[in-house]
């Protein structure tokens, strides 16, 4: 007789009717009220063994009923084979293609964010080095040369502020359009900046090249001004406000975002976001800072008060939702994408796999926030990877090799967490974030209630909300 066991899942209630999440497969699907599904769920423990003949006595109905919500318990996942196993850790070979390269075009910046990942703490960057033609040219033959057939590639500008390197962006802008076109692959541009140097001039070359803008802006003046300093201590609000003004209103081909760090105490965020969506940003998104810097760090307190304050602005993005009106808080706008894609993640991001970052010397990294750490220094752009070392990282980072996170229900979700997170709080790049575990699963649950309500109530927002950020919709809510 077969053995089967219950799958991994979360169950969630929203507006008065029940839900079960399917971590192995994505899948959100609604308990009717007295389904026999619900029996299942109710009798059975996850990971626990149990047989045809089983089941048929935890539930009423016809054997031919039973058959069917056996079958149909299968087809669906809920019930898996016992012996397989709690996580299918995909391949990445060593020719596994790279789609995007994030550029150190400087580690140079002429603002002293306290709190920031480039920061030795004691008020230096760790280098002012900046990229030159050479390396850079070498960088977008590498992307090329390792995106495989993937059509469509993407470089990042990254700093320091990338800005203080102007002619060399526009150098590698025009180096990298030749490329693209001699090779029928398409190639777009982004950039990070904390906008100090948004003069009219680099505004109408973003225009032109079509370069997706992040600005770094911690919200109104006074939660701006807290951390985000000159070095010599002056406020830099009111000297960046014009040029974001700026881009703002003159319109770009691609919505410009705004990316906010949270450090020392939460503030009121949604005055924040209020602000910052005003100003003319198409979206805001919220991340407390990584370190272990007590003087800067969110302890669970303030942790705690910023949850509460995701839950509210939560529950304001479905009402405006229901109006089919658009709040632009990027934390939920991108966990209801991927729940509503049926993503399962089995690593928490695409550093390592389809993304790394090139430092100004031409070393390769696994992202942009580990540029210095030679924990994840994976070759460089002459010589190509170090393939031993990126397998083992590929190895080690994996879902399945973290045993903390099997079982848990909101794996697929966050994969264990932030790389860099991890370094500073827990010691190892591929440790699980266990000291933001607690409160992941419970934004996630957050998440989860909102995507239900929506895809019962406006499954073509979530459609819409999927096709901005590049995928197709569904043929079929999941729901």
């Amino acid at each position: 007789m077969e053995q089967v066991k219950i799958a991994d899942h979360k169950r969630f209630t929203a507006q008065g009717k029940e839900f079960v999440f399917l971590t192995g497969t994505g899948t959100i699907f609604e308990l009717e009220p007295e389904s026999p599904a619900g029996s299942v769920l109710d009798h059975g423990r996850a990971g626990q063994a149990f047989t045809q003949s089983d089941l048929f006595t935890l539930v009423q109905g016809t054997d031919r009923e039973k058959q069917a919500l056996w079958t149909d318990l299968l087809a669906g996942h809920v019930l898996i084979d016992e012996r397989a196993p709690a996580r299918e850790q995909p391949e990445y070979p060593a020719d596994t293609p790279i789609n995007t390269l994030v550029l150190h075009v400087t580690r140079a910046c002429n603002l002293m964010c306290r709190y920031c990942y480039h920061d030795d703490g004691n008020g230096t960057h760790f280098s002012s080095a900046s990229m030159d033609r050479a390396v850079a040219r070498q960088a977008v033959d590498f992307l090329f040369d390792n995106s495989g057939n993937l059509p469509a590639l993407v470089l990042v500008f990254f700093g320091g502020e990338p800005l203080l390197n102007p002619k060399l962006i526009s150098e590698t802008i025009a180096y990298a359009d030749k490329k693209a076109a001699g090779s029928g692959k398409k190639i777009s541009y982004a950039m990070t900046t904390n906008g100090t140097i948004l003069t009219d001039k680099v505004i109408a070359f973003i225009r032109e090249h079509r370069i997706g803008m992040t600005v770094s802006i911690d919200g109104t003046r006074a939660a701006h001004d807290r951390f985000r300093r000159f070095p010599d201590g002056s406020p830099s609000y009111d000297v960046i406000l014009p040029g974001v003004k700026r881009l703002l209103d003159t319109g770009t081909a691609k919505p410009v975002v705004a990316r906010v760090t949270l450090a020392k105490a939460v503030g009121d965020i949604h005055q924040s976001l209020a602000h910052l969506l005003d100003l003319g940003f198409a979206e805001a998104g919220f991340s407390p800072v990584t370190t272990s810097e007590e003087g800067f760090m969110l302890d669970k307190g303030q942790m705690d008060v910023l949850l509460d304050q995701f839950q509210t602005l939560s529950d304001l993005f479905v009402e405006m939702a229901l109006e089919n009106r658009f709040l632009g808080f990027t934390n939920l706008v991108d966990l209801l994408v991927n729940l509503h894609e049926g993503e399962v993640r089995h690593y928490p991001c695409g550093a390592g796999m389809g993304m790394f970052s090139v430092d100004p010397q031409g070393g390769l990294f696994l992202c942009q926030r580990l540029t210095h750490d030679q924990a994840a220094h994976m070759g460089d752009v002459f010589n190509g990877f170090n393939r031993t070392k990126l397998a083992g990282f590929r190895k080690d980072a994996g879902l399945s090799n973290k045993k903390p996170c099997q079982g848990c229900w909101a794996a697929s979700i966050c994969a264990g967490g932030c790389y860099h997170e991890a370094g500073i709080r827990q010691g190892s790049l591929v440790s699980p974030n266990l000291h933001y575990c607690q409160w992941i699963k419970s934004w996630i649950e957050t998440g989860l209630n909102a995507y239900a309500r929506l895809a019962k109530e406006a499954p073509a927002f979530l459609d819409n909300l999927s096709l901005a950020r590049g995928h197709e919709p569904l043929p079929e809510s999941i729901i």
